[in-house]
Order: structure tokens, then C-alpha cells, then sequence
């Protein structure tokens, strides 16, 4: 399964300058944000991933804390509840995008919420889930590596 919007830069971007000029407000709202507790988050993370057409995993490592997977935690907790967490930013697109000053429209957020790809928890405590959980309990791997497993387990 593909995590990616293709085209991304193609699709949501202007021109090489606009795309450009959203990588320079993302630097600035990241540092900005650093130690504050309005700063980015898990869904800001998601959006820019996607927006740079890669996959969305790659902001995210896969639960392998064995404590976490034994009480029923999401393998894919912080992809999952980052796409959920966008998802809901329909509502308020122009807080959420505050940050960019202006370089995302929310009418292109709107589109990279419908096409966003659908993310569904992974379970650790059943189904094919305990298989899972089993191959990643302690592994210190690269994420890369990790959802590679899942997705060969899946």
C-alpha cells in the first residue's frame, strides 16, 4: 500500500518559487515552535510529508515498546492519530495553516485531506496485529525497516 500522494510538488504548488516558499515558512515555523505548546504538530507533520509527495510513514516510527504493544497500543499509533488529527482540520483550515503565513491555501489543504491516503489502525492485541507486535518487540531498527515488516506481515 503506497502512503504517498504522487505528483504532490505538481499538484498543490504553483511553480518551483511557491514550493520553495512554503519550505522556508515550514523551517521558520518549526523553529519558532520548538519548546512551545501551540507549535506544530503530529498533523503538521502529515501534511508535510504529503505535500513533498513522500511517504507519510517516513515522519513516523512504528510502536516497539513492548510495555506499549502488550496493552493494545497501535502498531501505527502516531501515523494513525496524525491522519485522524488532519483529517479533522477541515473545520478550521486557516488556524491550522497560521503558521505557513499564507503559502498554503486552505483550499489546497482541503485536497490533501480527500486524497490522503486512508490509514487504518493496526492492532497489537489481535488478528494478525500479535504477529506484528511480535516481530517488532524490541527490534531498534531504521522506521524504514519496521513498516517494511508490517507491511510484508499485513
Amino acid at each position: 500500500m503506497t502512503y504517498q500522494i504522487t505528483d504532490a510538488k505538481m499538484r498543490y504548488f504553483n511553480d518551483k518559487e511557491h514550493y520553495l516558499n512554503f519550505l522556508k515558512a515550514w523551517k521558520k515555523a518549526a523553529t519558532n515552535s520548538i519548546g512551545t505548546d501551540d507549535g506544530l504538530n503530529d498533523a503538521h507533520m502529515l501534511m508535510y510529508a504529503l505535500l513533498r509527495g513522500k511517504d507519510a510513514r517516513s515522519a513516523f516510527k512504528p510502536i516497539t515498546k513492548i510495555s506499549k504493544l502488550e496493552n493494545g497500543a497501535f502498531i501505527n499509533n502516531g501515523l494513525y492519530w496524525a491522519h485522524e488529527h488532519l483529517a479533522r482540520q477541515k473545520r478550521e483550515p486557516e488556524k491550522f495553516l497560521a503558521p505557513f503565513e499564507g503559502t498554503i491555501e486552505p483550499e489546497i489543504l482541503l485536497r490533501v485531506i480527500e486524497e490522503m491516503p486512508v490509514v487504518s489502525p493496526i492492532y497489537s492485541n489481535y488478528g494478525k496485529g500479535i504477529a506484528i507486535a511480535e516481530l517488532l518487540k524490541d527490534n531498534r531498527r531504521q522506521p524504514a525497516e519496521l513498516w517494511k515488516i508490517i507491511e510484508e506481515a499485513a
